[in-house]
């Protein structure tokens, strides 16, 4: 079972540096930025403590939505369920809102078995759904995902309003739907 408790500057943040690097250069803050931005208000830092710290989270909450900003595991402690875990506690801690994420874009071209697909399964596999969004940031472009119906865009802008303050700002653009 995991716990999630809020990460403070006054703890020795080497580990969470290790695993803030298993992130691309491009999508990624330093943990000081987020921490400049949690005392701001901008957003919560969460450490996922099982027996010991095993990764981190970082969202940002308004009335309607909670953006998943970052969820990352030290490689030892991946695919051992502890990231379903943390989405199903978000799941109950803000059962009414919308949970939103973005994940690396995917198409026809990307291999099946690549990180990104596999980001995109574990996102499916735990009732999130594809929006019709895409966020594109520091020439990285990243598909939408949210639990729920339709992406609640106006709580989504919101957040990313407030994020833009500590250097986040991504283009949102709606997709194309065919009809049938």
């Amino acid at each position: 079972m995991i716990h999630l408790q809020t990460l403070t500057s006054a703890e020795d943040l080497a580990f969470f540096e290790k695993v803030n690097l298993l992130f691309p250069e491009e999508e990624r803050f330093e943990i000081k930025e987020f921490l400049d931005a949690q005392d701001k208000g901008l957003l919560n830092i969460y450490k996922i403590v099982a027996d010991c710290p095993i990764g981190f989270s970082v969202i940002s909450v308004d009335e309607e939505a909670v953006f998943i900003f970052y969820l990352a595991f030290d490689k030892e402690f991946q695919s051992q369920g502890y990231g379903s875990e943390v989405l199903n506690t978000y799941k109950e801690l803000f059962k009414d809102k919308q949970l939103i994420l973005e994940v690396e874009k995917v198409d026809n071209k990307t291999p099946f078995e690549s990180l990104r697909m596999r980001r995109r399964r574990f996102y499916l596999k735990n009732h999130f759904h594809l929006s019709h969004y895409e966020t594109h940031f520091k020439g990285v472009d990243f598909q939408v995902m949210c639990t729920g119906k339709d992406l609640k865009v106006k709580s989504f802008k919101s957040i990313l309003s407030v994020l833009s303050q500590m250097g986040y700002m991504p283009a949102l653009t709606q997709l194309k739907v065919q009809k049938k």
